[in-house]
């Protein structure tokens, strides 16, 4: 559940960009991305995107070994406007989660939801390191967690993370990616033979409100200077809030 609610943060994280505001998540109408794992983890993604990322299907097919253990994991994950639909392809289990981060910011036009991106990486501890090319798409490199995961961002997509935790190293790349093509309207489907966990996301209005008292040069206009250790330390409980409001079992 740890990992789910990390991944879930992430991807809530890399997608919000200026184009929130117009209903636009990502500056093209269509994509079909897909993605190779390696590392700890082997397998395939798939991702599809329709309605400029208002719809969504990601389809996730890897075999982790942690420990020794090797575990199997079969999982779509459909996003339909704000609501995001979570099951294993195997067991039929599902989850549904309302992304209340997204639509709140919808619905306050004093959100500046163009440093939002920067704001809610940095939040996390996250620094940019530069660029590199992944695919054919120059990608922005975003460090964080004491170095021990990487996010190569292109246009509020990801195209590759590494991710070394608790002794494990997995890394998921994009080897090929169609933009503005077709893509199949039963893509975004929604299983009928599927019963829906409702898991509350919270309220992120604390978070967006820190959002406000941002001065122009991305300092809070409302608090004086804290040393780096304080501010290291204000990010982390920044982070604990967010993940406290997207709460889960």
């Amino acid at each position: 559940m740890k990992t789910f609610v990390f991944f879930i943060c992430v991807m809530f994280l890399s997608s919000l960009s200026a184009q929130v505001i117009t209903k636009k998540l990502y500056p093209f109408k269509t994509a079909e991305i897909e993605y190779a794992y390696e590392g700890n983890s082997t397998g395939k993604q798939i991702l599809y995107i329709d309605n400029y990322g208002f719809l969504q299907c990601n389809i996730v097919q890897t075999i982790s070994t942690t420990l020794g253990k090797k575990i199997e994991k079969n999982e779509t994950r459909v996003t339909k406007e704000l609501d995001i639909y979570l099951w294993d392809i195997k067991t039929r289990l599902g989850r549904k989660i309302h992304n209340a981060l997204t639509e709140q910011m919808m619905n306050d036009p004093t959100i500046k939801t163009e440093e939002f991106g920067k704001f809610s990486m940095e939040t996390m501890g996250f620094e940019k390191k530069g660029t590199e090319t992944i695919s054919g798409k120059l990608c922005e490199i975003w460090s964080g967690l004491g170095g021990s995961t990487k996010i190569w961002l292109w246009k509020g997509l990801t195209l590759k993370s590494e991710i070394n935790m608790f002794g494990t190293k997995t890394i998921f790349t994009a080897t090929n990616i169609k933009i503005d093509g077709v893509v199949p309207a039963d893509k975004f489907a929604i299983p009928s033979d599927i019963k829906f966990e409702v898991v509350e996301s919270g309220d992120a209005t604390e978070i967006l409100n820190k959002m406000k008292g941002k001065g122009r040069n991305g300092a809070d206009s409302t608090k004086k200077d804290t040393p780096v250790g304080d501010a290291q330390k204000k990010k982390l409980n920044d982070l604990k809030d967010l993940l406290k409001k997207m709460k889960t079992e």
